[in-house]
């Protein structure tokens, strides 16, 4: 029955949130267990049974119709928030960068000729990093 528990799993692996995902998982494969277990009883053998069930089961869209298109949305959502996270990053490494290359320059001999504004760019450029893989991993 693990070969029904991956199918479900891969099925539903783009949607939802993780608990919801478990729980809906958890019914899901409980159905296909049950149809498994009808069609064995008939006379069919488990692994003929099993794919018979998987065939009949549907597509992810089949089974999404059943929920509301709220919980679908959530992932283009997500994907928003990532895109406009990244965006908030950049901007603000840009503000911060730009700062900090304002002062040093202006402040250049101050600071003895030394421009220190480089290692705050460098260390800074991992916030704006940080987001955009966020965001590409809510895109997959």
């Amino acid at each position: 029955m693990n070969k029904i528990k991956k199918f479900v799993s891969n099925l539903l692996k783009d949607y939802f949130s993780e608990q919801d995902k478990k729980e809906l998982i958890t019914i899901l494969t409980t159905s296909l267990e049950e149809k498994v277990e009808d069609l064995v009883e008939q006379g069919t053998p488990v692994d003929k049974a099993i794919e018979q069930s998987i065939n009949e089961f549907g597509s992810a869209d089949d089974v999404l119709d059943a929920f509301p298109k709220k919980d679908v949305d959530h992932k283009q959502k997500l994907i928003m928030t990532r895109k406009h996270q990244f965006w908030y990053a950049v901007l603000g490494y840009i503000l911060i960068v730009g700062l900090a290359v304002f002062f040093n320059l202006t402040f250049l001999a101050f600071f003895h000729n030394v421009y220190w504004f480089i290692v705050v760019a460098i260390g800074m450029v991992f916030w704006p990093g940080t987001m955009f893989f966020h965001y590409r991993e809510a895109k997959k």
